[in-house]
């Protein structure tokens, strides 16, 4: 038995990498009209008045001086992150969520890394120890292949990861633990074999997992019961795809190298 040469790419998600043009993306391109009227955004925050550029008081006090741009966004976005922990109460990585919101406000839609983010996202793949883990499905390919003349492909693990979950954040502790609200789906995987190496038929495999999720939202998201009970969402929305606030969503990327072991049977 022989290893591999060089890294091989063993799954590619069909979602591209850096899709700038999926609905989450888009950012400044819906009016009041169209928010109030197709989305029900006819007030998101107690604090702002996000269509006039004022604050809001109780009891009113005539005409309140208008606010800038920033001074709307800073009122929306210290709100976000209080409404976030909601959604962000338990657990090490209660601090990633207000880190995202705090990153679309002043970054200007920069791709967002995060060596904690990195640290759960392998720790995730890692505890998966399902039948239908990743992790699993792909030892499963290498504890059975036989063709080592020929030689590992792609195309050999194809089958078994197409019957694998892939790695999201959508556990029941994610719900309460930041994750699910800063990640959740994860839109694009790329699994890479890095290294294979035999000592008789024992092996140690060395994985590359790249991930990429959207912190934005899109129009579908705005028409499902969570997104319109919950506060947090109808203010980001609004920050997001409001034509005079206009923050850029942007890319959230993580990675995670992990070795496993086994044995080849065939």
């Amino acid at each position: 038995m022989r290893g591999i040469d060089q890294p091989l790419i063993i799954f590619n998600s069909r979602k591209p990498f850096n899709d700038r043009c999926a609905d989450d993306m888009k950012y400044g391109d819906l009016t009041e009209k169209t928010l109030k009227a197709r989305f029900g955004l006819f007030q998101v925050s107690e604090r702002v008045d996000c269509y006039a550029f004022q604050k809001i008081t109780i009891p009113a006090y005539g005409n309140m001086p208008k606010l800038n741009k920033e001074q709307v966004a800073a009122i929306l976005f210290d709100q976000l992150r209080f409404e976030a922990g909601r959604f962000a109460f338990w657990g090490p990585y209660t601090g990633i969520i207000h880190r995202l919101f705090t990153h679309m406000q002043y970054c200007n839609g920069k791709d967002f890394y995060d060596v904690q983010m990195n640290q759960a996202y392998k720790k995730m793949i890692e505890g998966d120890n399902s039948s239908g883990s990743t992790i699993n499905r792909i030892k499963r390919t290498l504890d059975t292949f036989s063709d080592w003349d020929s030689g590992l492909q792609t195309r050999h693990f194809a089958n078994e990861i197409n019957k694998s979950h892939l790695p999201k954040f959508d556990r029941f502790s994610d719900r309460i633990n930041g994750l699910g609200i800063s990640i959740h789906e994860i839109n694009s995987t790329k699994i890479t074999l890095e290294s294979l190496n035999f000592d008789n038929n024992r092996y140690t495999a060395v994985l590359h997992f790249k991930g990429q999720d959207h912190f934005g939202l899109d129009t579908d998201d705005m028409t499902k019961t969570l997104f319109k009970y919950w506060k947090l969402f109808g203010i980001w929305f609004v920050i997001q795809r409001f034509e005079k606030l206009a923050y850029k969503p942007f890319f959230t990327n993580m990675e995670a190298r992990i070795t496993i072991t086994g044995e080849n049977h065939a």
